[in-house]
């Protein structure tokens, strides 16, 4: 009798929530949401010029010339790189960078390394990310059609996916995760950073949301990230501390995990 209780109550469920359209996912609400603003970063770029010299980019027509720029400060990213990125790769390094985006941080990191892999859910960042990059003839284009790299078990020494997770929702940080781990070599290495519940700058940050968008952030903390590389199979190996002079650095949770 209570099997077919519990059947009749799964079907009435399924009627009920099969009238609800499905949500959007993480994955594809992202994807919209870098295509539509790489299509406009010219208004984007026009309208941060006159700013340029305040705290975001050195001063002349350098400044906002990869879709990206607008995001951060130049010596931040730089002292970010020089401690996260730049001791893990050599001239023999293949590398993946998950979230590319316009380019801002391969031009970069390319001409470092041997082969340069640049995954994006969108087409219009990677046609952005090509015109950055241009000049070097190192870096492959990738466009994610889901939460799977396309990319052969083993194939690279590092991964790197800078001011991404801060969009991703828990499950979808979990399925990067597990493929992370997929795509890197026994000692490889991958640098990832997510916006910290925990940090100064990450509290304020939260407070002020009413409710979690993907274009502002995801807040989870250190602790959570443990056990997601943990379940991953991905050890951390270094990690960031708060540094209320640097911006990432007083907001995020930025770190290295190794694979054994």
């Amino acid at each position: 009798m209570a099997h077919w209780k519990e059947r009749l109550l799964g079907a009435a469920k399924s009627l009920a929530y099969k009238a609800l359209p499905p949500p959007t996912s993480n994955f594809e609400y992202n994807r919209r949401l870098w295509n539509r603003y790489a299509r406009f970063w010219w208004l984007t770029r026009s309208f941060l010029r006159p700013y340029q010299n305040n705290g975001q980019g050195p001063a002349g027509s350098v400044a906002f010339q990869t879709l990206g720029d607008e995001w951060g400060n130049f010596s931040d990213i730089e002292c970010i790189l020089a401690d996260y990125v730049y001791p893990f790769v050599n001239a023999q390094s293949v590398l993946a960078e998950v979230g590319s985006g316009g380019g801002r941080i391969a031009v970069r990191v390319a001409p470092r390394v041997r082969e340069y892999y640049c995954l994006d859910i969108s087409q219009q960042m990677l046609k952005k990310a090509q015109i950055a990059l241009a000049g070097q003839s190192n870096t492959r284009f990738i466009l994610l059609e889901k939460p799977r790299f396309p990319l052969q078990d083993d194939a690279v020494d590092f991964v790197l996916a800078f001011d991404v997770f801060v969009h991703l929702d828990l499950h979808l940080m979990w399925k990067y995760f597990q493929e992370i781990r997929r795509v890197l070599k026994p000692g490889g290495h991958a640098f990832l950073h997510t916006a910290n519940l925990k940090a100064p700058g990450g509290w304020e940050a939260f407070s002020r949301q009413d409710s979690f968008r993907v274009e502002h952030h995801y807040f989870i903390t250190p602790e959570t990230v443990a056990v997601l590389a943990g379940h991953a199979g991905l050890r951390i190996v270094k990690e960031s501390a708060v540094d209320s002079t640097n911006f990432y650095l007083h907001r995020d949770y930025l770190f290295v995990v190794a694979r054994d």
